[in-house]
């Protein structure tokens, strides 16, 4: 009974009786007792060097007396490689190599392990038949926490001198380029179509499996590769390919992203905010269709606000009556909330008609003109466009203070700097640290610590379920601080027009100010803030510039702006309290 022969990974195999079959892989030798020996007891460990000539016949190289030896012990196939290949163990490193941090990281050695090495390393025969490496130390040292056993080689040109060893380091350094993101994703993609499995790919290019879907999935998609494909000059992170997906129906919000990612300048942190816009705008919808249901449901009348005659008012601004207390009038209705934009408002829609008093003994105002009505359209829609923008950045900035929290070791420097703020905030009482046992507060301090629903019923728990090592006390205290001024920082703080909070802007422009120093990325909202800029949310890069001073004296505090009260009033409720103020 003939034994077949088992290959080491990588090597593919081929049979004997194919290789037999060409007169030219037949050589009147006889194995070594030796090798013979071994090949009976484990088989052909050595792959034989075959080419394939004119035909495809398979033409044996280097391995004649491996094959001779196959053929003696009776086995069916044996271990082949289509280029010359050596074993690791026999080579020595360059005692000169000129990398001086060769960079052996995990994906680089898994990539190896999963496909073999490509490149040849570029070998010397020294005295005493030493056999060094002179290119591809890189390449040598990482096959071996591989756990390769060959390498690809070629010889060195025997006439190259040490100098010229040397020389070939650098120029062959020079000659290396690697693959921009954009090239090696396609190359992933390729490979897919050509039918590679997303475990060989994601070994062989050092990403997780899950990148390697996303990229399949983007790719797929006539939609979303158009839409990458629409900003071609931009490196697509794997992160960002998945936001696209989640827009995969929604063309208005793959048009944002972009548009963004197609900008020359445009960076991460650029596509980023897009990204969070358009999920902003994709969650409020959510919870303004299902607020909308349920009002619907318990038979509640929902209108427009143009189907709304001009007497119609918000109930919050009837004099002596409480929303409860209006939910029986006959003249309630809700209409969307656009400043929210995530729920309905109730309305009455005829107070006098049922009996309400309203501020000023009038509705709306009066008539207006259509200039009027236009220009009070176009202020609430880019007030609505802002708020969007200010909840995309603050969900945006609120991930990079929970990601600073959490990391196990910071460097000295941003450590200090944590403990600076913290001592500012102790110390000088600068921070407004009365709000730090509000509700709101401790809500926003258990997410920065990822506590669980259960975890965060209880505030004066929340130190039994944080990290004891002392090494954290610089973030667990930076967190308390800034749930403190996450709190405080409300809509109220980009608006410069009639419904501006000078008090609210300015602390919260000095909290980015310490989020900048730390190294967190503004949004162009918060930078305007923080720079004491107004913000035109309806430019394409909205950085408007700085009012000119007898614009901002012209503006009058929050309250004395009665015409502007009318347009864009606040919900009677304290500043501090109220998400709902702007």
């Amino acid at each position: 009974m003939t034994n077949t022969q088992t290959a080491p990974a990588p090597w593919p195999t081929l049979a004997v009786a194919e290789l037999t079959a060409h007169p030219g892989n037949v050589r009147d030798i006889e194995a070594p007792a030796d090798l013979l020996a071994d090949v009976k007891d484990n088989g052909v460990l050595e792959p034989l060097y075959v080419v394939r000539t004119h035909g495809n016949v398979p033409q044996i190289v280097d391995g004649f007396r491996r094959l001779a030896a196959a053929v003696a012990a009776g086995l069916e196939a044996v271990p082949v490689t289509p280029r010359p290949v050596i074993r690791v163990d026999t080579l020595t490193p360059h005692p000169k190599n000129a990398r001086e941090d060769l960079d052996i990281n995990a994906p680089f050695v898994a990539s190896l392990r999963a496909e073999g090495c490509r490149i040849p390393v570029k070998i010397q025969r020294l005295d005493g038949g030493v056999l060094q490496v002179n290119d591809g130390n890189r390449r040598y040292y990482a096959a071996k926490d591989a756990g390769l056993t060959h390498l690809p080689y070629e010889w060195e040109d025997d006439d190259r001198d040490e100098a010229g060893q040397f020389l070939d380091m650098i120029t062959t350094a020079q000659h290396r380029k690697s693959l921009t993101a954009s090239e090696m994703n396609q190359a992933m993609f390729s490979a897919a179509e050509a039918g590679a499995q997303v475990g060989r790919i994601a070994k062989a290019a050092g990403v997780r499996q899950k990148d390697v879907k996303t990229l399949v999935k983007v790719r797929s998609d006539e939609k979303l590769s158009a839409a990458v494909s629409g900003a071609s000059s931009y490196e697509w992170t794997f992160e960002h390919l998945a936001a696209l997906s989640e827009f995969a129906d929604d063309a208005e919000a793959l048009a944002a992203i972009t548009e963004a990612a197609a900008d020359e300048d445009a960076d991460e942190a650029d596509v980023d905010w897009a990204i969070a816009i358009e999920r902003t705008k994709r969650d409020k919808r959510a919870k303004a269709e299902a607020h909308r249901a349920e009002l619907e449901a318990a038979g509640q009348k929902v209108r427009d606000a143009e189907e709304l005659s001009e007497r119609a008012v918000p109930v919050w601004r009837l004099q002596g009556i409480s929303a409860d207390e209006h939910a029986d009038c006959k003249g309630l209705v809700w209409v969307f909330d656009e400043r929210r934009g995530d729920r309905y408002e109730p309305y009455c829609s005829a107070p006098g008609l049922y009996g309400h008093t309203v501020p000023d003994g009038g509705s709306s105002g009066g008539s207006k003109t259509a200039a009027q009505a236009e220009a009070e359209r176009a202020a609430r829609a880019a007030v609505k466009k802002g708020n969007i923008e200010w909840d995309a950045a603050e969900a945006l900035r609120r991930k990079w203070i929970t990601d600073l929290i959490k990391r196990r070791n910071l460097p000295k420097a941003t450590a200090n700097t944590l403990i600076g703020h913290v001592n500012d905030a102790l110390l000088n009482a600068s921070w407004g640290l009365d709000d730090l046992t509000r509700e709101k507060t401790g809500e926003i301090l258990a997410d920065f610590l990822g506590l669980s629903a259960e975890q965060a019923k209880h505030r004066r728990s929340f130190a039994e379920h944080v990290a004891k090592d002392p090494r954290r006390a610089p973030q667990l205290q930076f967190a308390a601080i800034a749930a403190v001024r996450e709190m405080c920082a409300t809509r109220a703080a980009w608006r410069t027009d009639s419904q501006r909070a000078p008090w609210t802007r300015t602390s919260t422009g000095r909290w980015f100010q310490v989020l900048a120093s730390l190294g967190c990325p503004l949004t162009p909202i918060e930078q305007s803030v923080m720079d004491e800029e107004p913000y035109d949310p309806s430019k394409k890069k909205p950085r408007a510039a700085i009012a000119s001073g007898s614009e901002l004296e012209a503006e009058q505090e929050p309250g004395t702006d009665e015409e502007a009260g009318e347009l864009e009033a606040d919900d009677p409720a304290s500043d501090s309290d109220d998400e709902a103020t702007a």
